[in-house]
């Protein structure tokens, strides 16, 4: 327990803003990754305080309970499971309150017997001695957890956006962070982009450079949790990487869309092609034709570019009746999480800032 099986791993990371995959919706995704054979999956949701802007609470014991009833589910199935916190609100020095906490919470962690834990640093603002900070916190967070740490830089990506929405990145911040960060930590990255239509070879080498490992890639290609984003469905083929993406990588874990039963349609496909080889589009159909009735198959491929470019802001009425109609009639879980996109309720605010 603790380290990945050799490029062979593929997981999720459940850490998108706005709603929580509900906890029934999270728990079948072990049996799910078993089945489909997927390595892991991380607790991580923004939403949940207890693991970002309150991390310093006191945790009480139905939070705890849920993680590690959550934990012994996923190991039952043969599936690792980890958690991500992300202890935001550190100065340029870290207080011995800041190391007392950390050491308590990772503790916690600890016990529960977690394969995985992560230390994401994502979308903070940037603050003095940002390396320097984190690369200590780490070595807290190493002492208290003896399995395998992902760590998130700030900037895990070269995409602009970041620099615009929280705070220019130091020089050097991410030769630093190399530098400082024992090989056997797996870091964080993107891609070119927060959300990348592509990843290449090219790229995947000079950042394995930059970062003195092969980047551990957090997958948002789906990624729908944006006050824009959240309008669409990323019903899509997964394009845009090559042949050797697994070799190029430490692991891929796909941080998928706010709809959990329609993401197993993705992840899937994104299987067939990372395993497989398969043509995207060839995996997608496939992926449709295993886990939906033929009915919502049809349905899918019928709407999905006017899910995937269109969007709510842009559906006459009438269609978006006509539709609720159909759907009404499928029995698949799926068709009821559209039907909810439809009707507004996964509206995500400005939250996500890099959305």
């Amino acid at each position: 327990m603790g380290y990945f099986r050799v490029m062979r791993s593929i997981g999720i990371v459940e850490g998108f803003f706005g709603p929580e995959w509900p906890e029934a919706q999270r728990k079948s995704y072990s049996h799910f990754l078993s089945q489909v054979g997927g390595d892991f999956y991380i607790y991580a949701p923004k939403r949940d305080q207890h693991l970002r802007k309150g991390w310093r609470d006191t945790w009480n014991t139905s939070f705890t309970a849920k993680l590690k009833n959550l934990c012994d589910h996923f190991h039952q199935a043969g599936i690792e499971f980890g958690v991500g916190i992300s202890p935001m609100g550190l100065g340029k020095i870290l207080t011995l309150s800041d190391f007392e906490m950390l050491e308590d919470k990772v503790g916690k962690l600890q016990e529960l017997g977690l394969d995985i834990l992560g230390l994401f640093f994502d979308d903070m603002p940037v603050t003095e001695n940002l390396a320097a900070t984190q690369i200590a916190v780490l070595k807290v967070v190493k002492k208290a957890f003896k399995g395998k740490i992902i760590f998130c830089p700030s900037f895990y990506t070269p995409d602009p956006i970041l620099d615009k929405v929280f705070g220019q990145r130091p020089s050097n911040y991410l030769e630093d962070i190399a530098e400082g960060i024992p090989d056997n930590i797996a870091i964080a990255w993107t891609g070119p982009k927060v959300i990348s239509p592509e990843i290449d070879h090219q790229h995947l080498s000079e950042v394995t450079q930059l970062l003195k490992r092969k980047p551990f890639i957090w997958e948002n290609i789906f990624a729908n949790d944006g006050p824009r984003n959240c309008k669409f469905l990323k019903l899509k083929p997964f394009t845009g990487r090559d042949h050797d993406f697994l070799q190029d990588t430490e692991a891929t874990a796909f941080n998928l869309m706010n709809q959990p039963e329609l993401s197993k349609i993705l992840f899937l496909a994104s299987l067939f092609v990372l395993k497989n080889k398969q043509e995207p589009s060839k995996a997608f159909e496939e992926a449709l034709g295993q886990l939906c009735s033929p009915e919502f198959r049809d349905f899918i491929m019928k709407h999905q570019e006017a899910f995937l470019n269109e969007g709510l802001d842009h559906f006459e009425s009438d269609q978006k009746s006509q539709w609720i109609k159909q759907l009404s009639l499928f029995p698949d879980a799926g068709a009821r999480e559209v039907l909810d996109w439809l009707d507004g309720k996964y509206l995500v605010g400005p939250e996500c800032l890099t959305d």
